[in-house]
């Protein structure tokens, strides 16, 4: 959230008529908290894909479904849900024609996403962005380093559904809202066969739009699960936060997911 959004929140909230609400920050997100879910009508969730995941992924079955507002970077989330209308406009469309929809999910090892996992090298370069963003430049040239030395030892074997386990650069697992939507019968297996630094500068130039899809270090297949394995730690991110898993991943894919009100495109 920006400096003053939560009064945008409450000045929204009261133009939409909401007369009954309580404000929680991003830090209190829990359990406990959700525990008080069913006393509302709708949660609502302002921030980036981070936060709209840890809200989702603690929602229970009883709970009200999720207003996932735009209020990070990239936002993929609530993009798919409401498209490219500012958090304000979203709220208000939201509450004023949202329709219910269940909202797809990913899990890895019990913990559920909602956009992308991703696992492998490359996701280090994820922890150098974070650190950066901290302003630790030391660390984040640090966590590039680590990067350069690990990438293309090629430790990772996957294999989705039945297919035998083979070595992989990466693995990515994306949801429907990573193509910007909701409905959606599979996962996204997407492999990276990077054999040279030159193939993954050019995979992730692409990766700006969809021309990564028809790279040739690229391989997608639709699956249902999947398996991760390697000798050690496997880096990993989970809707863009850092996770760390040791020797084996399993993917599976959640139609079932979390209630949210979600714009009708057919409208």
């Amino acid at each position: 959230m920006a400096p003053g959004d939560d009064e945008k929140l409450v000045g929204a909230l009261k133009l939409a008529g909401v007369e009954r609400y309580a404000l929680v920050s991003a830090e209190n997100i829990s359990a406990k908290l959700f525990a008080r879910a069913p006393d509302f009508d709708v949660v609502i969730v302002l921030g980036g894909d981070g936060t709209a995941r840890a809200a989702a992924s603690l929602a229970p079955e009883d709970a009200p479904p999720l207003v996932l507002l735009p209020g990070g970077t990239l936002n993929i989330l609530p993009h798919a849900l409401y498209g490219q209308l500012s958090w304000p406009e979203a709220l208000a469309a939201a509450l004023e024609r949202g329709v219910e929809k269940r909202l797809p999910a990913g899990v890895v090892n019990e913990e559920r996403f909602f956009v992308a996992a991703m696992f492998g090298a490359p996701t280090v370069l994820a922890r150098a962005r974070e650190a950066a963003r901290e302003g630790n430049l030391l660390k984040a040239i640090g966590r590039i380093r680590h990067f350069l030395r690990r990438a293309f030892m090629r430790r990772l074997r996957a294999r989705h559904d039945e297919e035998k386990l083979r070595r992989s650069e990466a693995i990515g697992v994306l949801l429907p809202s990573f193509s910007g939507g909701v409905d959606g019968q599979n996962l996204e297996w997407v492999r990276l066969n990077a054999r040279h630094m030159v193939d993954l500068a050019r995979v992730s130039v692409r990766a700006i739009g969809d021309g990564w899809r028809s790279d040739p270090a690229v391989e997608i297949s639709a699956c249902k699960s999947g398996d991760i394995a390697a000798a050690g730690v496997i880096p990993a991110t989970l809707d863009g936060e850092p996770r760390t898993y040791i020797e084996r991943v399993r993917v599976e894919y959640d139609p079932v997911g979390v209630r949210v009100l979600a714009l009708d495109s057919e409208a």
